[in-house]
């Protein structure tokens, strides 16, 4: 195993990405350890962990994505990353009404970030159990999702719970036509 955050997340995302759910958890846990304030490697642990049905591993990994997010909005207060990923973090923690507020703030910053769209989503759908807000979150992102956030959509086991609905399938299809006929500018992935 590579000493680069960068080599590794690329590995875990395509570990991720072909389901290989366990494989892509040991490249995520090394960077998240090769880098103090990165918190978006902790948020892809809670996605993986929830995948893999250990919500003590989750919980942890949201704990130090929530620890290392703080660190960040003590010295700046309008990170939206980081309030967006501590909203995440707290939704996982069983701090629902902190993490709706998070959330919120995090998008009056930046309503535009397609992956913190993305993000809250999954946490909409797997910790606060609100699909119909999930896919409200999800319909401005897919709009600009370029073609790797896509198929990251379409394997990513947060959305398993709404994958099947009509709405998803239909913002899904919208996406994936819009790219197709417009060339493919691809947007950070989910960790991002």
């Amino acid at each position: 195993m590579c000493s680069s955050d960068l080599v590794n997340r690329a590995a875990g995302l395509q570990r991720f990405r072909q389901k290989q759910i366990e494989e892509a958890a040991v490249y995520w846990e090394k960077t998240l350890t090769l880098e103090e304030g990165d918190f978006g490697s902790a948020g892809m642990l809670v996605t993986i962990y929830t995948a893999l049905g250990k919500p003590e591993a989750a919980q942890r990994a949201a704990k130090i994505a929530l620890e290392r997010c703080e660190k960040i909005l003590a010295r700046d207060s309008n990170n939206g990353a980081a309030l967006g990923h501590s909203g995440v973090a707290l939704a996982v923690l069983g701090q629902h009404e902190r993490a709706k507020e998070w959330m919120e703030r995090a998008l009056l910053i930046d309503p535009d970030n397609v992956t913190m769209r993305y993000n809250f989503a999954c946490s909409l759908v797997n910790y606060l159990k609100d699909k119909d807000a999930a896919l409200e979150m999800l319909a401005p992102g897919f709009e600009r999702m370029g073609t790797g956030m896509i198929s990251h959509s379409k394997v990513d086991p947060d959305l398993d719970s709404i994958r099947d609905d009509p709405r998803f399938k239909e913002m899904l299809a919208a996406a994936e036509a819009r790219v197709a006929s417009h060339g493919s500018g691809d947007l950070a992935a989910k960790e991002g």
